[in-house]
């Protein structure tokens, strides 16, 4: 199962598990861009609701549980980001719906599918993080803040959980440079000297200088992770560029604690740079 699948990355993943032989259910919040996908995935088969309304994510996790059974990997894709702000400039009411969306809709999502998955003794559930929950983000603070606390849910129920062989990874997709945060930034230009357009100017400036990823090489660790080989790693924070293979290798020093967030450790592949983090405002 697959929230937001109906755009960005989350159609992505979704043409990728179903590649890979899955059976796919895609979430989201409009029904046009949904049916979209079904169709040309086949018919996959699809859930509009408001992951932000705990009421109607349970709904929909009681139908699915019911006519579908249980889930077997829940990929937490869902999530928005308002253009770039001062804090005290930003509308409450805008900086609480990043978090009800990316936080809360992720708990409310978590919480329902790990009632089931703990019962049957399995299941895998990714949450999408950022290197905007490692690294200071300035007037993208509610974003920051929202995928911080995601890596930190990841890791605490990891700990809960896996005595009942589940297992929570938080995944940084890293900055794709067609689709998803990246593009939408780029989606219409502003003037240098605003701060969307300083955004503007970094994420260009990433590409140039290739440390941004195309949707292929993003795909690629959450397929391995969805695969249930890299259970030893859960709880942990992983990102695009990190050699799952080799983390594996060394999971006995990873996991002598549960302090899991692992900036040092984060090393790119031969050939690839690490994105850099965005300019101060």
């Amino acid at each position: 199962m697959i929230t937001g699948g109906g755009r960005g990355l989350g159609r992505v993943f979704a043409q990728s598990f179903v590649a890979a032989g899955a059976n796919v259910i895609i979430t989201g919040r409009n029904r046009q861009t949904l049916d979209e996908v079904s169709r040309e995935l086949g018919g996959l088969e699809t859930f509009v609701f408001d992951i932000s309304d705990a009421s109607a994510t349970r709904a929909a996790f009681d139908h699915i549980h019911q006519t579908h059974g249980p889930i077997d990997v829940l990929v937490n894709n869902a999530g928005i980001c308002h253009p770039p702000g001062f804090f005290w400039e930003t509308p409450l009411e805008d900086w609480a719906a990043t978090l009800d969306v990316n936080l809360k809709g992720t708990v409310y999502c978590t919480h329902a599918a790990l009632q089931v998955m703990v019962e049957q003794g399995n299941g895998i559930i990714i949450n999408l993080a950022s290197s905007a929950g490692v690294f200071r983000w300035p007037t993208c603070s509610a974003y920051s803040v929202s995928k911080a606390a995601i890596v930190k849910l990841t890791e605490n129920l990891s700990c809960e959980t896996r005595r009942h062989g589940v297992s929570l990874f938080a995944y940084h997709p890293g900055l794709v440079h067609s689709i998803g945060l990246g593009a939408d930034y780029l989606a219409t230009p502003s003037p240098e000297d605003t701060l969307l357009g300083q955004v503007q100017k970094w994420v260009t400036s990433e590409r140039l200088a290739g440390r941004t990823v195309d949707a292929q090489q993003s795909i690629g660790n959450l397929l391995k992770l969805a695969g249930g080989t890299c259970s030893e790693l859960s709880g942990c924070y992983l990102t695009v560029h990190d050699d799952l293979e080799r983390l594996m290798a060394d999971r006995k020093a990873l996991c002598t604690d549960h302090l899991m967030l692992r900036v040092q450790q984060h090393s790119p592949p031969t050939g690839a740079t690490m994105p850099q983090r965005p300019p101060e405002a």
